[in-house]
């Protein structure tokens, strides 16, 4: 089944996810194999150097050195030195090692050159002697660094070119070299081409990239063959018989019309498990459907017991009052009263004491009996009010019409009645029923839901019950 990208998102998908993650994988592994030689190169360019530097510096007469700084006029020393500096310059792969007296920090003319190497082979390459001021010189921020360096020396320190410099990229090694006071009268430099090497890494990074373009390729084209072919086309003749099937279900009414093509996939993994499930799926469906006509003469008998269980489910199954989810219908009701501003009521909170006790000492089954019993009483003195079992050992009561016009002598007896029972000695623990209770009235000026008067009814019951349990929680 041939489609493009457009018609087929999932595709798309795949062809989006395998680029970005090869251009990321490439990136990833070209910056961390330029970081590897790049911190390689700078290592061994180091302990190249500073072999150069201490080999070269074991054969310094300081002494004398110090003095043709001084006269600027050449000793034999000093010949011996520029044989041996322009020995290892020919003979060690190294671009120079000249030793100069920084003068100040400024673009030109800021170093005198004691003695510098040169090469055999370089017949037009600039020479300095003793006593030449280097008009080119270093860069100021170099000269800073070498100026500071005289001040406080502190061993071989590294300098690398980052600016294509008249004579190309380089690696430098400086060493302070000190008189026998111990003061820096000059520095030993040495320079090495790193251009050859950056040439090595740049050519080894295009090879890393042209590999990783060819091994993204193949990956790239493998797996999106492979999507193609176990994901992609399955999932399209997936959705075409799912359609189908939606179309024909759309407004029938004849069950046995339900049929649905299932379509050939075996790709062994989840797309074909997807497919067999619809397939089992659309086949529970046509029962279901030919099991809803066939249950249709029987409609009448079903309404009644939706009926009944209406009835029940808003019913406590012990104490058979009305329960939570009728409580929060009630509520409903009474929060549309208070928005049309004919709400009239009041709300009573009722908890009970030593339940879980009762519960834990003699049973579940006289605990039963100890919510049966304190039920029983509330139900007695509110008569004409719905009465909810909203917990396990709560109840709510709301006040209307009639109680809620004896609302306070109704609670009295509520109150007068829990506390006698509890008092009865010759009674079994549960059957001293025991309860704390709080009522709260509606008002319009600052109540503006159920919730608002609940709340207050159930703040005034638990202080109710701290105050039983003698200021305790």
């Amino acid at each position: 089944m041939e489609t493009d990208l457009k018609s087929s998102p999932l595709k798309k998908s795949i062809y989006l996810r395998c680029i970005f993650f090869v251009a990321l994988l490439g990136a990833i592994i070209t910056f961390v194999n330029y970081e590897a030689f790049q911190k390689n190169l700078n290592k061994r360019n180091q302990i190249y150097l500073s072999d150069i530097i201490n080999f070269t510096r074991m054969n310094i007469d300081i002494k004398d050195l110090e003095e043709c700084s001084k006269t600027l006029q050449k000793t034999p020393a000093y010949f011996q030195l520029q044989k041996f500096i322009n020995k290892i310059v020919n003979n060690y792969n190294v671009d120079n090692i000249y030793i100069v007296k920084p003068l100040n920090n400024k673009p030109y003319d800021n170093c005198l050159c004691l003695i510098s190497g040169f090469v055999n082979d370089k017949l037009h390459q600039k020479i300095y002697s003793l006593g030449d001021t280097i008009h080119y010189g270093f860069s100021p921020e170099l000269m800073s660094q070498l100026l500071w360096a005289e001040k406080h020396p502190n061993g071989i320190e590294f300098h690398q070119d980052t600016k294509l410099a008249k004579y190309g990229f380089y690696y430098t090694g400086y060493l302070p070299l000190k008189n026998s006071e111990g003061e820096v009268f000059s520095i030993l430099c040495v320079d090495i081409s790193i251009a050859d090497i950056r040439k090595a890494i740049s050519d080894n990074l295009k090879l890393m990239l042209i590999l990783i373009a060819i091994c993204g390729f193949l990956f790239c084209y493998s797996f999106i063959t492979w999507g193609q072919v176990y994901i992609v086309e399955p999932i399209e003749k997936l959705e075409k018989s799912v359609s189908e099937f939606a179309k024909k279900s759309h407004n029938q009414t004849n069950p046995s019309e339900l049929t649905y093509d299932a379509p050939d996939i075996q790709t062994n993994n989840e797309v074909e498990f997807l497919s067999n499930s619809i397939t089992k799926m659309t086949s529970d469906i046509r029962n279901y459907a030919e099991n809803l006509v066939a249950a249709e003469n029987k409609m009448s008998d079903l309404k009644e017991n939706v009926s009944k269980l209406n009835v029940l489910a808003h019913q406590d199954s012990l104490t058979h009052v009305k329960n939570k989810t009728a409580y929060d219908k009630y509520v409903e009701i009474l929060n549309a009263k208070i928005k049309g501003q004919t709400a009239k009521f009041a709300i009573v909170m009722i908890d009970l004491n030593h339940l879980k006790l009762i519960n834990d000492t003699y049973g579940h089954e006289h605990g039963n009996d100890y919510l049966m019993g304190s039920c029983s009483i509330i139900c007695d003195i509110y008569q004409h009010s719905p009465v909810f079992r909203i917990g396990g050992d709560e109840f709510v009561v709301i006040l209307e019409r009639r109680d809620y016009d004896e609302r306070d002598k109704l609670f009295q007896n509520l109150t007068e009645l829990f506390g006698n029972e509890s008092l009865y000695e010759g009674k079994d623990p549960w059957l001293k029923f025991s309860a704390a209770a709080g009522m709260a009235d509606f008002n319009s000026d600052t109540d503006t839901n159920a919730e608002d008067v609940f709340k207050k009814a159930d703040k005034i019951m638990y202080d109710n019950k701290i105050a039983m349990h003698g200021g305790r929680e």
